[in-house]
């Protein structure tokens, strides 16, 4: 096997993946959100409803999707220029230079992070109701160079999960309030840290050496909508995650986090227009910033009659943009957005691009 293949196996062996202690994840982030700069609390009127707010689930009418295959898969831009510098390597026939090379490339790397996420998510939604299978794994790397000595750091956890929820519309002195419920029982196992030498790596000797302890657990997220029927059909969006449970034993925990949105939703004639703006983590209880901007999403999407949808939003102060074609029981997905690994936005900027394939009715 030639070291550029082994470099890239090791990406694709360890799957498993651990959240950087400074990013602000949800536990599942649907690739149309992420087009629309993460602003998704008060739109949520698809299957991702079902992680970002469930009450958006009584926004669907009637029968919405039954997704059988719904494959994701995120890089972010060093992970994908690692893959494309080793696949170069790997035409090199002399295996003295491709070793060179193979070490060449680590060095090259020392200080950069790598971040590798796929997510398999069925699921059904339909009025009122959703109902998913995820099974999901995130990798994040990083090359160091201690003492002189380049070590390839990984870690990482793999989950299986279960979700349910529902949605109810109640009326409150005359107004509409969505009130909506998912429930999370979740399998997880976690690689805490895993660290590989240059000469394990160009040897193929990456194997996984610690043990891998599955941990259960279960979490509850609770959501609201209020529609207010004036001009531009506001809504505003209210998602607690987590509220209940969330701890996964030796395998970590999912914090609580508190999520506000609006959504603008205009009449203009041709296609449909949503315009959403979110604030999540509002209480500040994931990571260890206080940094506001690091918390603020904004985003416009344009659904256009026939088989294209555009996306576009800012996330923390950073560009994203996204696209769906449509092609039946077909969807093929797209985006790109920045993640803030830092302390505060602006600090450490992490470009990555997700692909979706979904097949459903």
């Amino acid at each position: 096997m030639k070291t550029s293949f082994k470099i890239v196996i090791l990406l694709a062996l360890l799957v498993p993946s651990f959240v950087q202690a400074d990013e602000i994840p949800l536990f599942y982030e649907g690739i149309r959100p992420l087009g629309m700069g993460g602003a998704f609390t008060a739109v949520a009127d698809d299957g991702n409803a079902i992680f970002y707010n469930p009450a958006g689930l009584n926004q669907i009418k009637g029968f919405g999707r039954f997704d059988i295959i719904n494959l994701t898969v995120e890089l972010n831009k060093n992970a994908l220029d690692l893959i494309k510098d080793a696949k170069e390597i790997s035409d090199i026939s002399d295996p003295n230079e491709n070793s060179d090379k193979a070490i060449d490339l680590i060095n090259k790397n020392i200080g950069e992070r790598f971040h590798l996420k796929a997510a398999l998510f069925p699921h059904i939604v339909f009025h009122n109701f959703g109902f998913g299978i995820l099974a999901q794994g995130v990798l994040n790397g990083a090359i160091h160079n201690p003492l002189a000595s380049n070590t390839f750091e990984v870690r990482g956890t793999a989950d299986l999960a279960v979700m349910t929820s529902g949605a109810y519309r109640f009326k409150v002195k005359g107004r509409p309030l969505i009130l909506g419920l998912t429930a999370k029982a979740i399998n997880r196992n976690k690689l805490d840290k895993e660290t590989y030498t240059t000469r394990e790596i160009i040897d193929g000797e990456f194997k996984i050496q610690k043990e891998l302890n599955p941990e259960n657990g279960f979490a509850l997220d609770v959501g609201a909508l209020y529609p207010i029927p004036i001009f531009l059909n506001p809504t505003v969006g209210l998602s607690l995650q987590n509220i209940v449970g969330g701890d996964l034993g030796d395998a970590g925990k999912l914090p609580p986090q508190v999520n506000l949105g609006v959504a603008l939703r205009p009449e203009i004639g041709f296609g449909k227009v949503v315009i959403a703006a979110d604030w999540v983590d509002v209480a500040q209880q994931v990571g260890t910033d206080k940094d506001i901007a690091k918390r603020l999403h904004a985003g416009v999407e344009y659904q256009l009659p026939f088989i294209l949808t555009l996306r576009a939003g800012l996330a923390q102060g950073y560009p994203s943009f996204g696209t769906t074609f449509s092609l039946w029981l077909v969807r093929f997905s797209y985006a790109y957005y920045i993640s803030e690994i830092g302390a505060f936005a602006g600090q450490q900027p992490d470009p990555r691009h997700v692909v979706q394939l979904s097949v459903g009715f």
